[in-house]
C-alpha cells in the first residue's frame, strides 16, 4: 500500500551495507570483481544488489587492482577501505577493516565482491526479517536448501565476536559461534559465486535471464536492429527517467533493480518499426535470454493484468514511457492528445491512461514529489 512506504521513510534503519573485494582469486585465476556480467564489473553489480535493497551507505574493502576498483566505483558513491596486507591475509581480516569503521551502524548486510546476484524480492525480505530479530540475537544468515547463504546480516550485539575473533576458519568459522537467526530464502542468486570459471559462466546465464544489461549492451542491440537515431533518443529519455523513478521509490523504501528499469526503458522500443512492436522486441529478447527484459518491454503499451503497485520494474518503464514524448518530458495529458482527440477514443487508450494516473498518485504519495510537474519544468 501506498502508506507503507510513508511509515519506512519516518522510521528508516541505519543499515549499512559491507562488501569485501580485495583478494587473490586464486582459483578463478582473474581477478574477480574485475569480470564482467551484462556489461557490468562484477563489484558494480554487487554494489547495486545492496542499493536495490535501499542499503545506501557501503563500504568496499579493497587490495588487488586497487586503482581500477577506485575508478570503477568512483561514480557509486562508496565508501573505500584498503587492505594493503591483501596478498597474505584472508578474507576476514578485510571484513575487520570494514566493519571497525561501522561500529555505530544499526546493522551491517555483508556480501563478498563476487555475488552480485541477490534479488530486490530478498533484500526486502531479509531487511524484514532483521526488524524482527530478537533481543541478544547477533545477526542473520539467509539458508538456501539448507546451505548457508548471503548477505549475512550482522547486529550491533555481533560486531565484538567478528573483530576479536583470532581462530581458524574464517568468517564461517565465527558466524557458526554466534547466535545467529535464519531466514529461509528462496533466491538463487544468495549462494551464485564465482569461484570457478564454469561457476562464471553459469552467473551470466542467470544474469541475462534476471538482470538489466549495460548502456553499451543496449547499443549493441540497437547496432543489431538497426534503429533510428530518434528512436535510440526516446529509448535513452524513457530509460534514464524510469532509474531516477526507481531511485527514489528506493529511497522511500522500496527494493526494485534499477538497471533493469534503465535498460528496459532503453529497450522498450527496440523494434519499434515493426508491426505489434512490443510483442516484436519481447520475443528477439527472450531468444537472446534476456527473459526479465522481455517481460518488462511486451508489457510497455499495457498489460493484461495491471499491477497493483508502482513499485514494479514493468511498472515503473510503462509510465517512464508515457511521460516521455519523443525525448522530451510531457504530462500524460500531453502524451494522449493526439490519442483522446479520436472519435471514438480506443478503451485500451482510456485504460492506460487511468492506470497512469493510479501509478503517479502513488507515486507521487510515496516519494512526495511532484512527478509530472518534474517533466514539464525539467
Amino acid at each position: 500500500m501506498p502508506g507503507d512506504s510513508a511509515e519506512k521513510r519516518d522510521h528508516m534503519r541505519d543499515w549499512r551495507g559491507l562488501i569485501v573485494a580485495a583478494g587473490q582469486s586464486r582459483r578463478m585465476g582473474a581477478f574477480k570483481p574485475l569480470l564482467t556480467l551484462n556489461g557490468f564489473p562484477m563489484i558494480q553489480m554487487t554494489v547495486q544488489s545492496l542499493k536495490n535493497g535501499g542499503i545506501q551507505d557501503i563500504t568496499v574493502v579493497i587490495g588487488r587492482e586497487a586503482d581500477r576498483m577506485r575508478e570503477i566505483l568512483a561514480p557509486m558513491g562508496v565508501r573505500l577501505t584498503e587492505n594493503r596486507d591483501f596478498a597474505s591475509t584472508d578474507m576476514l581480516a578485510s571484513v575487520k577493516k570494514g566493519l571497525s569503521g561501522m561500529r555505530d551502524a544499526e546493522g551491517v548486510f555483508f556480501l563478498p565482491g563476487d555475488l552480485p546476484l541477490v534479488s530486490p524480492k530478498t533484500m526486502a525480505y531479509l531487511k524484514k526479517e532483521a526488524e524482527g530479530l530478537e533481543k541478544g540475537m547477533q545477526g542473520m544468515i539467509p539458508l538456501l536448501n539448507g546451505k548457508h547463504a548471503h548477505p549475512l546480516f550482522l547486529s550491533p550485539e555481533g560486531y565484538d565476536e567478528v573483530l576479536s575473533y583470532g581462530g581458524e576458519g574464517g568468517l564461517g568459522a565465527v558466524s557458526s559461534k554466534m547466535r545467529m537467526k535464519k531466514a529461509e530464502s528462496r533466491d538463487p542468486g544468495t549462494l551464485k559465486d564465482a569461484d570457478y570459471p564454469s561457476d562464471l559462466e553459469e552467473m551470466r546465464v542467470y544474469a541475462r535471464r534476471f538482470r538489466g544489461i549495460s548502456a553499451d549492451c543496449c547499443v549493441q542491440l540497437y547496432e543489431e536492429v538497426r534503429l533510428p537515431a530518434h528512436i535510440r533518443a526516446h529509448c535513452r529519455a524513457v530509460g534514464d527517467l524510469a532509474a531516477r523513478m526507481a531511485e527514489s521509490l528506493i529511497s522511500r523504501g522500496a527494493c526494485l533493480d534499477v538497471e533493469l528499469c534503465r535498460s528496459g526503458g532503453y529497450l522498450h522500443d527496440l523494434c519499434r518499426l515493426q508491426p505489434h512492436h512490443e510483442q516484436a522486441a519481447a520475443l528477439f529478447l527472450e531468444e537472446k535470454g534476456y527473459a526479465a527484459l522481455a517481460e518488462i518491454v511486451g508489457a510497455h503499451g499495457g498489460f493484461e493484468e495491471e499491477p497493483e503497485s508502482i513499485c514494479r520494474e514493468s511498472a515503473i518503464v510503462f509510465l517512464a514511457d508515457k511521460l516521455v514524448q519523443e525525448d522530451r518530458r510531457v504530462t500524460v495529458a500531453e502524451r494522449y492528445q493526439k490519442a483522446l482527440g479520436k472519435d471514438p477514443v480506443k478503451e485500451r487508450v482510456r485504460k492506460n491512461i487511468a492506470l497512469c494516473r493510479r501509478l503517479i498518485a502513488e507515486f507521487e504519495e510515496r516519494t512526495g514529489e511532484r512527478l509530472e510537474e518534474t517533466c514539464v519544468h525539467e
